[in-house]
């Protein structure tokens, strides 16, 4: 233990190991099918690529109701049950994939139906930190710890998928998630506790999506994390297709490029978070989506290697302060009953980031020129940044968060 404190730079939130187990697991396994979804389709289902467009412009915004379900329905029934069934049901869809895959309607709605099945593995993890870690502060190191091992797994994933794609093709790799997935149900059944469930059925209203769409402070959380997101689609999906397309960056450069990002989590997580709460929540939240944006101005300059790299470390800088920042503060926003609720609203800004962030960004590089892409995304960032300091300080005054916002 003593070798990952070291390595980690801090010691690992207990109360949510068995967060951590899950998280990782989901992440190695249907996150990476994400990875790979787009190559499967054109290599192994042998799609024209814009096909695999329609794709994923249909995936993200039923996975973006997903998420808000997932959440919503967490309220009433509890959370284990869900990633339990989650899991299972990503295990089934991947093999009735390996079966039928041939046929192109079939597998189009298999693929948008995983993003929907695999709703409440991949949100919930957000919700369950916060039934578990009570205290606004330690939160913050909670949802670090957690984003060490989603890292963990993006880290893994990948190179565990290309093995079995190079060992036995695409039917042995959609098997091997099956898996991994039937290994993430049992690990969520032997240690996950019981959490959520506390909104009674007949409970008219409560934890509705109009009673969030009310809660002011939690609305500019949304728009704040909405921007913020897109900022992260900016740099997970237009960055590299510009990179290669535009600045000559050959695809293993940009494999190795990709690679600083889930390094930098696991080594500096911990490490970041800690030193960053010596800044008021309000100065740290805006600070964080800053950081995600304004470095694509530098592209504006330059597209050497060296720069996208600069960009990507300063970019990992901004992303490891503002996701346990902006969770922490949801956390503290939510009441606990509709927790799920509000979460899986958060988690639902997603989809819309995933969808408009790569097409507005092509459509101004298309009549705009390259430079436009970057003041995109630098002028959404400062958006962002305001939304989430109105947001921290608006729950100030209404005296919606603990003493640990405050400070």
């Amino acid at each position: 233990m003593r070798l990952v404190r070291t390595v980690l730079g801090g010691e690992i939130d207990r109360r949510v190991l068995p967060v951590v187990a899950v998280s990782f697991t989901y992440s190695a396994s249907f996150s990476t099918f994400w990875v790979y979804v787009g190559i499967f389709a054109v290599k192994g289902l042998h799609w024209p690529v814009n096909r695999v467009g329609l794709l994923f412009l249909a995936s993200a915004p039923a996975a973006a109701v997903a998420n808000y379900l997932s959440g919503h329905v967490s309220d009433r029934t509890g959370r284990k049950g869900l990633i339990v069934a989650s899991f299972l049901a990503s295990a089934t869809n991947a093999v009735a994939l390996a079966l039928l895959g041939h046929v192109t309607a079939i597998a189009f709605a298999l693929i948008v139906v995983q993003g929907v099945i695999g709703a409440p593995a991949y949100s919930l993890d957000r919700v369950l930190v916060a039934d578990l870690v009570p205290d606004g502060e330690g939160r913050e190191h909670a949802y670090a710890t957690v984003r060490v091992a989603t890292n963990l797994g993006a880290l893994a994933g990948p190179p565990l998928a290309g093995l079995l794609i190079y060992l036995g093709g695409w039917t042995t790799f959609l098997l091997g998630l099956t898996t991994l997935g039937v290994a993430g149900a049992l690990l969520t059944i032997a240690l996950l506790p019981r959490t959520g469930g506390d909104v009674a059925s007949d409970e008219e209203g409560a934890g509705t999506l109009r009673l969030v769409l009310r809660d002011r402070p939690f609305v500019l959380l949304l728009v704040s994390t909405l921007l913020a997101f897109t900022d992260y689609c900016g740099f997970e999906t237009v960055l590299p297709v510009v990179a290669v397309s535009t600045y000559g960056v050959g695809s293993s450069t940009w494999g190795l490029l990709v690679v600083i990002s889930p390094v930098l989590v696991i080594l500096f997580q911990l490490r970041v978070a800690r030193a960053s709460l010596r800044l008021p929540m309000a100065r740290r939240l805006a600070i964080a989506i800053l950081l995600m944006g304004l470095p694509f101005l530098a592209l504006v300059g330059s597209g050497a290697t060296a720069v996208i790299a600069g960009v990507i470390v300063v970019f990992v800088l901004g992303e490891m302060i503002w996701a346990p920042t902006s969770q922490a503060l949801a956390a503290e926003i939510a009441p606990a009953p509709a927790r799920g609720t509000y979460f899986g609203a958060l988690a639902a800004t997603t989809g819309p980031a995933w969808t408009l962030a790569p097409f507005i960004a092509f459509q101004l590089r298309a009549h705009g020129g390259v430079a436009s892409v970057w003041v995109f995304f630098a002028a959404v960032a400062f958006v962002g940044a305001i939304a989430g300091t109105a947001a921290t300080r608006v729950a100030l005054r209404r005296g919606a968060v603990g003493a640990a916002i405050s400070r």
